[in-house]
């Protein structure tokens, strides 16, 4: 078992999978409380801009990334972000004394939390391939994955039931307690990281060069933003759709289907495929299957069949999710792992937040079964992207 095989690799892991689940409650319950708040999408949309635009900027800290203990990084980083999370909870607490203030404090700390946060992913991808041998990424992989994604999605869904019942601030305290525990898991990492001391003036250009001038990457650097647009406005448009069917129940239903899904994508489905074919071939072809499914869920007669749909769809993101890192860590130098992620969080995550303000303001005028379609076309196309690269189309890591 690779966690066993891996101490640190398995500190990592459990460290991840409790902050992410920490930050699903986090970004479920804003989007609520704003929601709930304002009455109006618009500003769920600029949550959800606020959240993700720091990362424009990621690129400028790529070289530092390289220079400085990883361990200790993520250590302060999760330590800032729980102090966000508590000046969030103040500024809930002033809403009915002055609701403007309120809501300006809120999405004050969401951006300072966004800022200090924007390199806690960069990170962790540049310390997997430290701890972990190049043939077992994919294996590796299969468990970031379930960190990042899986349990993102269950404790997203988890959220959406328990917000029915409990209040923000309570569900908020839970979150101030998940980043404890990621601190604790973090501190037992052994590995010693030796940085070797340059006098080079730093060129924070590099990694986006890097991605220009690597075919591989910068398929899969352009196709991930375009998904990353789309996602924003499947983000906006799944409370519509959790509004137009009942209430954060179903929400936490709709993203229950997305979280199985995922989960199972990323374990048991990934297992099998990457045993039938490469980890290119399966990359573009999930891709065009997940698309192809969010698509025909239009077509579902009832809410039933809907939340089986968007099941059968998120098995195949599982994979894509497995499948794509391993490729950029065997692609991209050791060395260089820090400012070439950085790079491409400064291309891909920006358009999260750059669809989440276009999805926001367009909402109330494009109905959620016009957007699905549009996704799943879209989704299908960016796989015929990938398709295009014959080296990505072949990639194998083992």
């Amino acid at each position: 078992m690779i966690l066993k095989k891996y101490k640190d690799f398995s500190y990592l892991f459990l460290g991840r999978l409790i902050s992410n689940c920490g930050d699903s409650i986090y970004t479920l319950v804003l989007s609520w409380y704003v929601l709930e708040m304002t009455n109006q999408s618009w500003y769920v949309g600029v949550l959800n801009f606020l959240i993700f635009i720091p990362n424009t900027f990621s690129f400028v800290f790529g070289k530092k990334i390289d220079r400085i203990q990883k361990k200790k990084l993520l250590v302060i980083l999760e330590w800032v972000q729980l102090l966000a999370v508590l000046g969030i909870i103040g500024g809930m607490m002033l809403r009915t004394r002055a609701e403007g203030l309120s809501l300006w404090i809120i999405l004050i700390c969401v951006f300072l939390a966004s800022t200090v946060g924007l390199n806690t992913y960069t990170v962790q991808d540049a310390l997997v391939p430290k701890f972990v041998s190049n043939k077992d990424l994919p294996k590796a992989e299969m468990y970031m994955s379930v960190a990042y994604n899986g349990t993102d999605y269950i404790f997203t869904a988890l959220s959406g039931f328990l917000l029915s019942v409990i209040s923000y601030i309570p569900l908020l305290i839970v979150d101030v307690l998940t980043f404890l525990a990621s601190i604790f898991c973090f501190k037992k990492i052994i590995f010693n990281e030796k940085i070797e001391k340059t006098e080079e003036k730093t060129d924070i250009f590099s990694g986006l060069r890097f991605i220009w001038h690597n075919k591989v990457v910068f398929s899969i650097t352009l196709g991930i933003g375009l998904i990353n647009f789309l996602f924003a406005g499947l983000n906006v448009y799944q409370l519509l759709i959790a509004k137009e069917f009942g209430n954060a129940a179903f929400y936490g239903l709709l993203v229950s289907g997305s979280a199985i899904g995922t989960l199972f994508g990323t374990t048991v489905v990934s297992n099998f495929i990457l045993k039938k074919m490469s980890i290119g071939h399966a990359f573009w072809l999930a891709t065009a299957i997940f698309g192809l499914g969010i698509g025909l869920s239009t077509l579902a007669p009832n809410s039933f069949w809907l939340l089986v749909t968007w099941f059968i769809s998120h098995l195949f993101l599982g994979v894509t999710h497995v499948a794509q890192k391993p490729i950029l860590q065997t692609e991209i130098p050791d060395e260089r792992l820090g400012e070439v992620f950085s790079a491409f969080y400064t291309v891909t995550i920006p358009t999260l937040a750059i669809g989440s303000l276009v999805f926001g303001a367009i909402a109330d005028f494009l109905s959620w079964r016009v957007f699905i379609i549009l996704f799943g076309v879209a989704t299908i196309l960016i796989a015929f992207l990938y398709f295009s690269n014959k080296k990505l189309r072949l990639y194998d890591v083992s």
